[in-house]
């Protein structure tokens, strides 16, 4: 074993004790032995049900309460250095770390942005304004390993936990010996959930100390919380160490943990050519040496909150309170930062909700996830109502609504949700509706079998024909405006900004994975509506522009006779380079394009296909690019959003019917040796 993989001397080297806790209270209790078992075989049933799909197509944000349990002025950590371990951990989890780019091109093709995000709480479990973050001062001078869980109560020297089912509890505490950290398993007593970490090691200013000074202490010991395992297997005490596995088929086994920060290929348990995967965020190397999750290891997390922390996904933590306890009010939520204000201040579109989601079968309350619909076949439709009212305070009751409509950039209010508009066929209509009882502080989930049209009667529309979206709207009132706060006008837009019981649902996933996949199409034209230019825009979140074209570019052609004026190049705008053909390449976000107006009842389409520039991305990643059509007034009117999904699990039956392929190497998963190359 080379030097700098053990413990070096007396300098402080990174020391986990989740998996001491772990045995600790699988010797204790029969039940934890139980409930861990069921949870990693509902875990692995997960993935294997769900691999096909790859990352989440919307993104978990979890609401987090820091306990600051200080005996020394200094221990007393600051808000600043608290967002700072936040902002990490949001880095990390999306794939947005700024020393990505040192991750070895042997593995950034396995690479993954989570999905996960994590923010300070707001509300507090007694339904009072909070900042996420609780003090207190103790008599305890140090805690140790052995004292590890003594932080956890107010009785024995430390801080009572918040509900562990709808908030990641975290705590912060000196410790007087080597331990930098633990976190728990899913499956342990809700008095112990959580994550544990020495002020040395927590955040990047303040008391946090090098080597242990980037906040990646928190990154690893969350992934313990999510359920992912060392990425060694934790074998190092048998006398085989390469017998077992994190259980994630996308990192090469290797035998032991990793000290330090190392470089170049380390080659154990026969995982050559590219050697252990070190900089791996569960391995044990300094902060600095940390620097990516893998697809599986996304997968496995996204499973875990699917299977045993699905609360987390419906918590209230990050729903203001406001002056007062907030009266009752049915709501859904129009993407991640809505917290039903009106009118909702997010900068993200209004069309993305969530709270609407499509499943092929009727699985969606085992997986909270979207799938495109498929035609002409029966889907269900889920909706989740919320209440944000305390939790206890009175129930409501409401009358909720689900309108299906043809995909466009140019939809109003009603038609054609309300099946006025049958031509070239029929645009729109109400798929059911069903009454809703929620309590405070609470949510429901409601199901609602759909069968889309034929695609093939919007064959008109070429290949946008399959697509559809979605709208939801809850009615408190039988009379107009139906318990709006803002009565409802024809900008269906304004209409869910203005009014947080209405969501909407307008995306399509886009496989990027060969040549046939990477492209979508963008329904445009005269839906009942005055003849009037048409101005578009093609957006892509700031965080993901520099990714995504970084990657490749766009090509946008005119498709239908209603674009012949496009074709011919009578269009204005900005961002955008005309080729000889009549086709726009598109090589930056933010590109304008203002185009012939439509008559009413006429449409073309925007094919819109994303060509690589002989780049891979870096892992595995969701892209998002929306194209946002604006009324007369400049004003947002609709949209679309594509996800332009990666992936690089790919099954091949080189080394069995395990087998998959990554970044070029095919891996057997049970042996975790490459076996051939494609």
């Amino acid at each position: 074993m080379p030097d700098d993989q053990t413990p070096r001397g007396n300098a402080r080297v990174r020391t986990c004790a989740t998996m001491d806790e772990h045995r600790r209270m699988a010797m204790l209790s029969p039940e934890y032995r139980r409930r861990r078992r069921e949870i990693e075989l509902e875990t692995k049933q997960f993935i294997a049900r769900y691999r096909e799909e790859g990352l989440r197509s919307g993104v978990v944000r979890i609401p987090v309460v820091v306990h600051v349990v200080w005996n020394t002025a200094a221990q007393n950590v600051s808000d600043a250095q608290i967002q700072t371990q936040i902002d990490v951990l949001n880095a990390d989890f999306r794939a947005l770390n700024a020393d990505a780019a040192g991750i070895p091109a042997h593995f950034a093709g396995v690479a993954a942005d989570t999905r996960i995000e994590f923010a300070l709480a707001v509300r507090g479990p007694d339904c009072t304004a909070t900042t996420g973050i609780t003090r207190t001062n103790t008599t305890t001078t140090g805690f140790t390993k052995a004292t590890r869980n003594n932080v956890k109560s107010t009785a024995t020297g430390g801080a009572d936990p918040w509900p562990s089912d709808r908030y990641l509890n975290m705590w912060v505490a000196n410790f007087t010996d080597s331990l930098l950290g633990f976190a728990t398993f899913p499956g342990g007593p809700a008095a112990l959930d959580g994550f544990v970490v020495d002020t040395e090691a927590f955040g990047t200013i303040g008391t946090a100390t090098a080597p242990f000074n980037l906040g990646r202490t928190a990154t690893h010991e969350i992934g313990h919380w999510l359920n992912l395992i060392h990425i060694w297997g934790d074998d190092t005490a048998l006398a085989d160490q390469c017998s077992q596995s994190d259980n994630c088929a996308d990192t090469p086994n290797q035998a032991d943990e990793t000290y330090g920060n190392p470089a170049g290929i380390r080659i154990s348990c026969s995982n050559g050519p590219n050697g252990d995967m070190y900089m791996n965020y569960m391995d044990y190397t300094d902060d600095a040496g940390m620097l990516m999750f893998t697809q599986d290891q996304a997968l496995r997390m996204n499973a875990t909150l699917a299977v045993a922390r699905n609360s987390l996904l419906s918590s209230d933590g990050l729903i203001p309170v406001g002056g007062g306890a907030p009266a009752p009010d049915l709501w859904m939520q129009d993407n991640a930062d809505d917290t039903g204000v009106e009118p909702d201040p997010s900068a993200h579109p209004m069309w993305i909700s969530d709270d609407i989601w499509v499943r092929n079968a009727p699985d969606g309350l085992a997986n909270q996830d979207h799938q495109n619909p498929n035609g002409e076949e029966q889907n269900y439709v889920y909706v989740r109502v919320r209440n944000r009212g305390c939790s206890g305070a009175a129930s409501l009751t409401g009358t909720l609504k689900l309108y299906w409509a043809k995909a466009s950039s140019s939809l109003g209010w009603p038609a054609p949700w309300d099946g006025s508009i049958a031509a070239p066929a029929l645009m729109g209509g109400l798929i059911g509706s069903q009454a809703v009882t929620v309590d405070g502080g609470d949510f429901e989930i409601a199901e609602f079998p759909w069968t889309p049209p034929d695609p093939s009667d919007y064959a008109v529309f070429g290949a946008d024909k399959a697509h559809f979206c979605l709208l939801a709207r809850i009615e408190t009132s039988t009379a107009p405006p139906y318990g709006m706060t803002t009565p409802e006008t024809g900008n269906l837009y304004a209409n869910v900004q203005n009014n947080n019981n209405i969501v909407w649902k307008n995306i399509t996933i886009v496989d990027t994975d060969g040549d046939g996949g990477r492209f979508a199409e963008v329904l445009v034209g005269g839906i009942d509506r005055e003849r009037r230019r048409t101005r578009l825009l093609f957006e892509v979140p700031k965080r993901q522009a520099g990714a995504l074209f970084a990657w490749g570019h766009l090509l946008v052609e005119f498709r239908g006779k209603a674009m012949s004026k496009w074709v011919k190049g009578e269009i204005e705008g900005k961002g955008f380079e005309r080729l000889g053909d009549g086709r726009l390449m598109l090589t930056r976000p933010e590109v304008e394009l203002n185009g012939p107006p439509f008559k009413p009842g006429e449409f073309g389409t925007l094919h819109i296909r994303f060509v690589p520039d002989g780049k891979r991305p870096a892992g595995a990643r969701v892209f998002e690019l929306d194209v946002v059509e604006l009324d007369g007034k400049g004003k947002r009117a609709g949209g679309q959003r594509f996800l332009l999904k990666t992936a690089n699990w790919r099954p091949r039956p080189c080394c069995g019917d395990q087998a998959g392929e990554f970044d070029g190497v095919t891996w057997n998963p049970k042996t975790k040796n490459s076996c051939c190359r494609g």
